[in-house]
Formats: C-alpha cells, sequence, structure tokens
C-alpha cells in the first residue's frame, strides 16, 4: 500500500482530508503529523481577539477527524526529511517512509534573534498558541503590539473592543516601523482614531527587556505584555534537509506545487514560493485557490492521473474586522466599511468551519 503523508494540518491540508473522507484513493494509506491536534482557523482569529468567538469555536479537532475515517494522526514535528531514500524523522525518534509527502506547515515570526524577545515577547505562530497569547495580551495592563501591518491592525482594533466591553481604561499600543500605516485606508484611520489605539509610527524596536522596550533611537516604552508580530519567516526544516528553497528558505514548488527535482514532495500555503510567482504574498487568499489543485495533482501522481497548474488570483475578497462587529470590505479598488461587511466575513467563517466539524 502506498503512503501519503501530510506534514502540517493548514488550510490546504483540510481540504485534503476533506476530499479523502469523501472518496479515499484506493490501496493509499493517510497520515496527517501536527504538532497539535488542532487547526486554529485564522480567519476567526480577530472574532476570538474581540470576545465573539470561544476557543472551540475557532478550532477543528484534526486528530478525530483523521482518526474517525481510519487514517492516521501523529501529534509531533518532523525534523528532517531525505528525499532520495523518501524517509522522514520526527521530533519523538519516529523514522517514516513515503510515496507521498505534502508541507503545509505555514511560517514562523521573523526577528526572533533581537535581543529579549524570545525571553519576553509574545508569538502567535504556530497558530495553535494563539489563544492563549491573546488572553494574556488583552487582559494586559499595558498591551503593546509591535508590527504587523494589515494583521496588527485588526488585532489592535479587536482587542482594544474587547478591552472597551470589559472597561478597561488604558489603549492598547502598536509600534510599526514600515509607513504601511500613514498609507492605511482613511475607514481604518478614522477606526484607529475612534478605538484610541496608540499608535507609535516609524519606531523599530531594537531590543526587548522585561516590562520595556528599547527602540533604534534609544526610546524606552514600557509595557506589561508585547506581542511580537513582525512579518513571516521560513521554517528550518527545509534548509535543514537540503530540499530546494529560495533565498529566504520557503519550500521552492513549481506551478503543479511539487518541487521540480523531487516531485513526491508537494506544498502549499505560506511555507512555500512558487518559482513562477516568486513575489505572490503569502496569504489566505492564494491558499484557498492552492488547495483543489493540491489534491488534484497529488491524487494524479499516486494514481497515474493528470494534474494542473496553479495560477494565482489577480484579484481576491478580503474583509478584515475592525471591532464592534464591523468590518472592511476589500476587493480591487472597491472599499466599503460597515457591519454588513462583517456579518459577510461572519457567514463564510461559519459556513466553513460546519464542513468540517
Amino acid at each position: 500500500m502506498k503512503q501519503l503523508i501530510l506534514i502540517g494540518a493548514g488550510h490546504a491540508h483540510l481540504h485534503i482530508i476533506q476530499q479523502w473522507i469523501k472518496q479515499p484513493i484506493k490501496n493509499v494509506a493517510l497520515t496527517v503529523i501536527s504538532p497539535s491536534p488542532f487547526h486554529y482557523y485564522s480567519g476567526m482569529m480577530s472574532g476570538y481577539a474581540e470576545g465573539i468567538y470561544n476557543e472551540e469555536d475557532i478550532r477543528i479537532d484534526v486528530k478525530a477527524l483523521v482518526e474517525k475515517e481510519g487514517a492516521t494522526f501523529h501529534q509531533e514535528a518532523v525534523m528532517s526529511i531525505d528525499p532520495r531514500q523518501k524517509i522522514l524523522l520526527t521530533d519523538k525518534g519516529k523514522v517514516l517512509s513515503y510515496d507521498v509527502v505534502s508541507f503545509n506547515i505555514g511560517s514562523l515570526t521573523a526577528q526572533t534573534d533581537r535581543h529579549g524577545v524570545k525571553q519576553y515577547a509574545l508569538r502567535i505562530k504556530p497558530n495553535f498558541h494563539f489563544t492563549n497569547m491573546i488572553d494574556k495580551l488583552r487582559n494586559s495592563r499595558r498591551p503593546v503590539i509591535v508590527g504587523g501591518d494589515m494583521e496588527g491592525i485588526e488585532l489592535a482594533l479587536a482587542i482594544q473592543a474587547w478591552r472597551r466591553n470589559q472597561h478597561l481604561s488604558t489603549p492598547i499600543t502598536l509600534i510599526n516601523r514600515s509607513s504601511y500605516m500613514m498609507k492605511a485606508h482613511k475607514q481604518l484611520q478614522h477606526r484607529i482614531r475612534q478605538y484610541n489605539i496608540t499608535l507609535q509610527l516609524n519606531e523599530e524596536i531594537e531590543k526587548v527587556h522585561s516590562k520595556k522596550l528599547i527602540t533604534k533611537d534609544g526610546e524606552k516604552i514600557d509595557y506589561d505584555e508585547v506581542l511580537w508580530l513582525t512579518g513571516p519567516r521560513a521554517p528550518e526544516l527545509f534548509r535543514l534537509s537540503h530540499l530546494p528553497t529560495d533565498e529566504s528558505g520557503y519550500l521552492q514548488v513549481t506551478s503543479t506545487l511539487q518541487v521540480k527535482s523531487f516531485p513526491s514532495i508537494f506544498g502549499a500555503g505560506d511555507c512555500i514560493t512558487l518559482s513562477d510567482y516568486p513575489n505572490l504574498p503569502k496569504n489566505e487568499g492564494q491558499v484557498v485557490k492552492q488547495a483543489p489543485i493540491l489534491w488534484e495533482n497529488i491524487n494524479g501522481f499516486l494514481t497515474n492521473g493528470e494534474g494542473s497548474h496553479f495560477k494565482p488570483n489577480k484579484r481576491f475578497i478580503s474583509i478584515m474586522s475592525t471591532g464592534n462587529k464591523h468590518g472592511l470590505f476589500l476587493y480591487g479598488s472597491f472599499i466599503h466599511h460597515s457591519k454588513l461587511a462583517w456579518k459577510i466575513k461572519h457567514i463564510i467563517n461559519q459556513t466553513y468551519m460546519k464542513k468540517l466539524k
């Protein structure tokens, strides 16, 4: 029997599991490996931060889902992979062989090598840490978010909405070194002012000490909890396993979502870079489109069938939560801020979760 191993339980692999439940591939055994038995849905994280959803609402029990269908789940992390022998090693010492392996493990947080970050700062990647970290941040007397751009704005608005509902007087502080905030949509700028969020723009945090941040210019900023949200960083797994990567360490795949020199290796989501589209943003809109292509091509590879090529969306709908059940609807140049936008986001989220639970 052939062995299909899915490493990570991100959106693309959940789609594969969902398709497997409908129609398993004959004479193929499915194994899923992930350090957490749960998948936390990113589309609902701001809703959790605001207090609209609880933890059960935003997570899927992948282990239960997989084992219910007679497949195997290992709550472990993969440490290395040998693409020539087609074997992999987990952090618990298991050596597993595969016929096809796919990676959907997301990314890590950048700039964690700065002084004090690993010791003092909260991080929400891998995303199964999310709920614990957000609970700490929103209950903090002086909460701070460093970086994040759109994600940082969305979380800051959600947390500030929660704090206002809890009658906590001190606002959250958002620190960003880029000019993105200055170019943010007028609706967002108005919302940030309306929520009294403290903005510190064009600031770069050089060091993190206990209860104190030090900027590159030497300014000191007090905090009780700080969330380090400084962009994505590639997992070390691919570099350590000597797999083909881009300059930043992300797994390099072709438009079929396969590694060119090792076609039995597939990948999707934030952990990959596409050879034909090296500058493609690593966002949820692209992953949603990658998922069915990934399933079709893995299925085809295992059954001698045909596959498809991934072509990114030029435009896609994005709805950003802005607090108090309001949302910012974005599609190309069209922008609309309202309660209706949030309601649409809520319906999309609920529909997605119901399909998998």
